[in-house]
């Protein structure tokens, strides 16, 4: 018989390495765990995309914006009651509103409308604000 040739020639050898089996094992695990990292991060990309499409902070300080809205129209009721009609100007209703309204989104204001007494804001909107 010759040495070298048979089931055990490597364990008599001493040779050491591995066979292509086990390194089809690690590949295919490798790939596997990629595939999952892959699915991971690319779902963790969609929501902050989504997240950020939302704007929770937009949509808290617009809701903000429209609480304040709420106030001056309660003022203005208030003045309607008493006077019997609604301030001529924007400038009367300011000096009704102690202290002058903060609106949360940048650069909103409210539009009075003297003749109905309506007040609406300038910026409605939860993607511009």
């Amino acid at each position: 018989m010759r040495r070298g040739v048979g089931p055990g020639a490597r364990a008599r050898w001493g040779q050491r390495g591995f066979g292509l089996v086990e390194i089809l094992v690690v590949a295919v695990i490798l790939a596997v765990i990629g595939t999952f990292l892959y699915q991971y991060f690319l779902s963790t990309t969609q929501t902050v995309e989504t997240i950020q499409q939302q704007k929770p902070m937009s949509a808290a300080r617009l809701a903000a914006d429209r609480a304040t809205v709420a106030a001056i129209r309660t003022s203005l009721q208030l003045y309607f009651g008493e006077h019997g009609g609604f301030p001529p100007s924007k400038d009367v209703v300011a000096t009704l509103l102690n202290p002058p309204p903060s609106f949360q989104c940048e650069g909103n204001d409210y539009r009075y409308e003297p003749a109905t007494g309506q007040v609406t804001l300038v910026i409605d909107d939860v993607s511009r604000c």
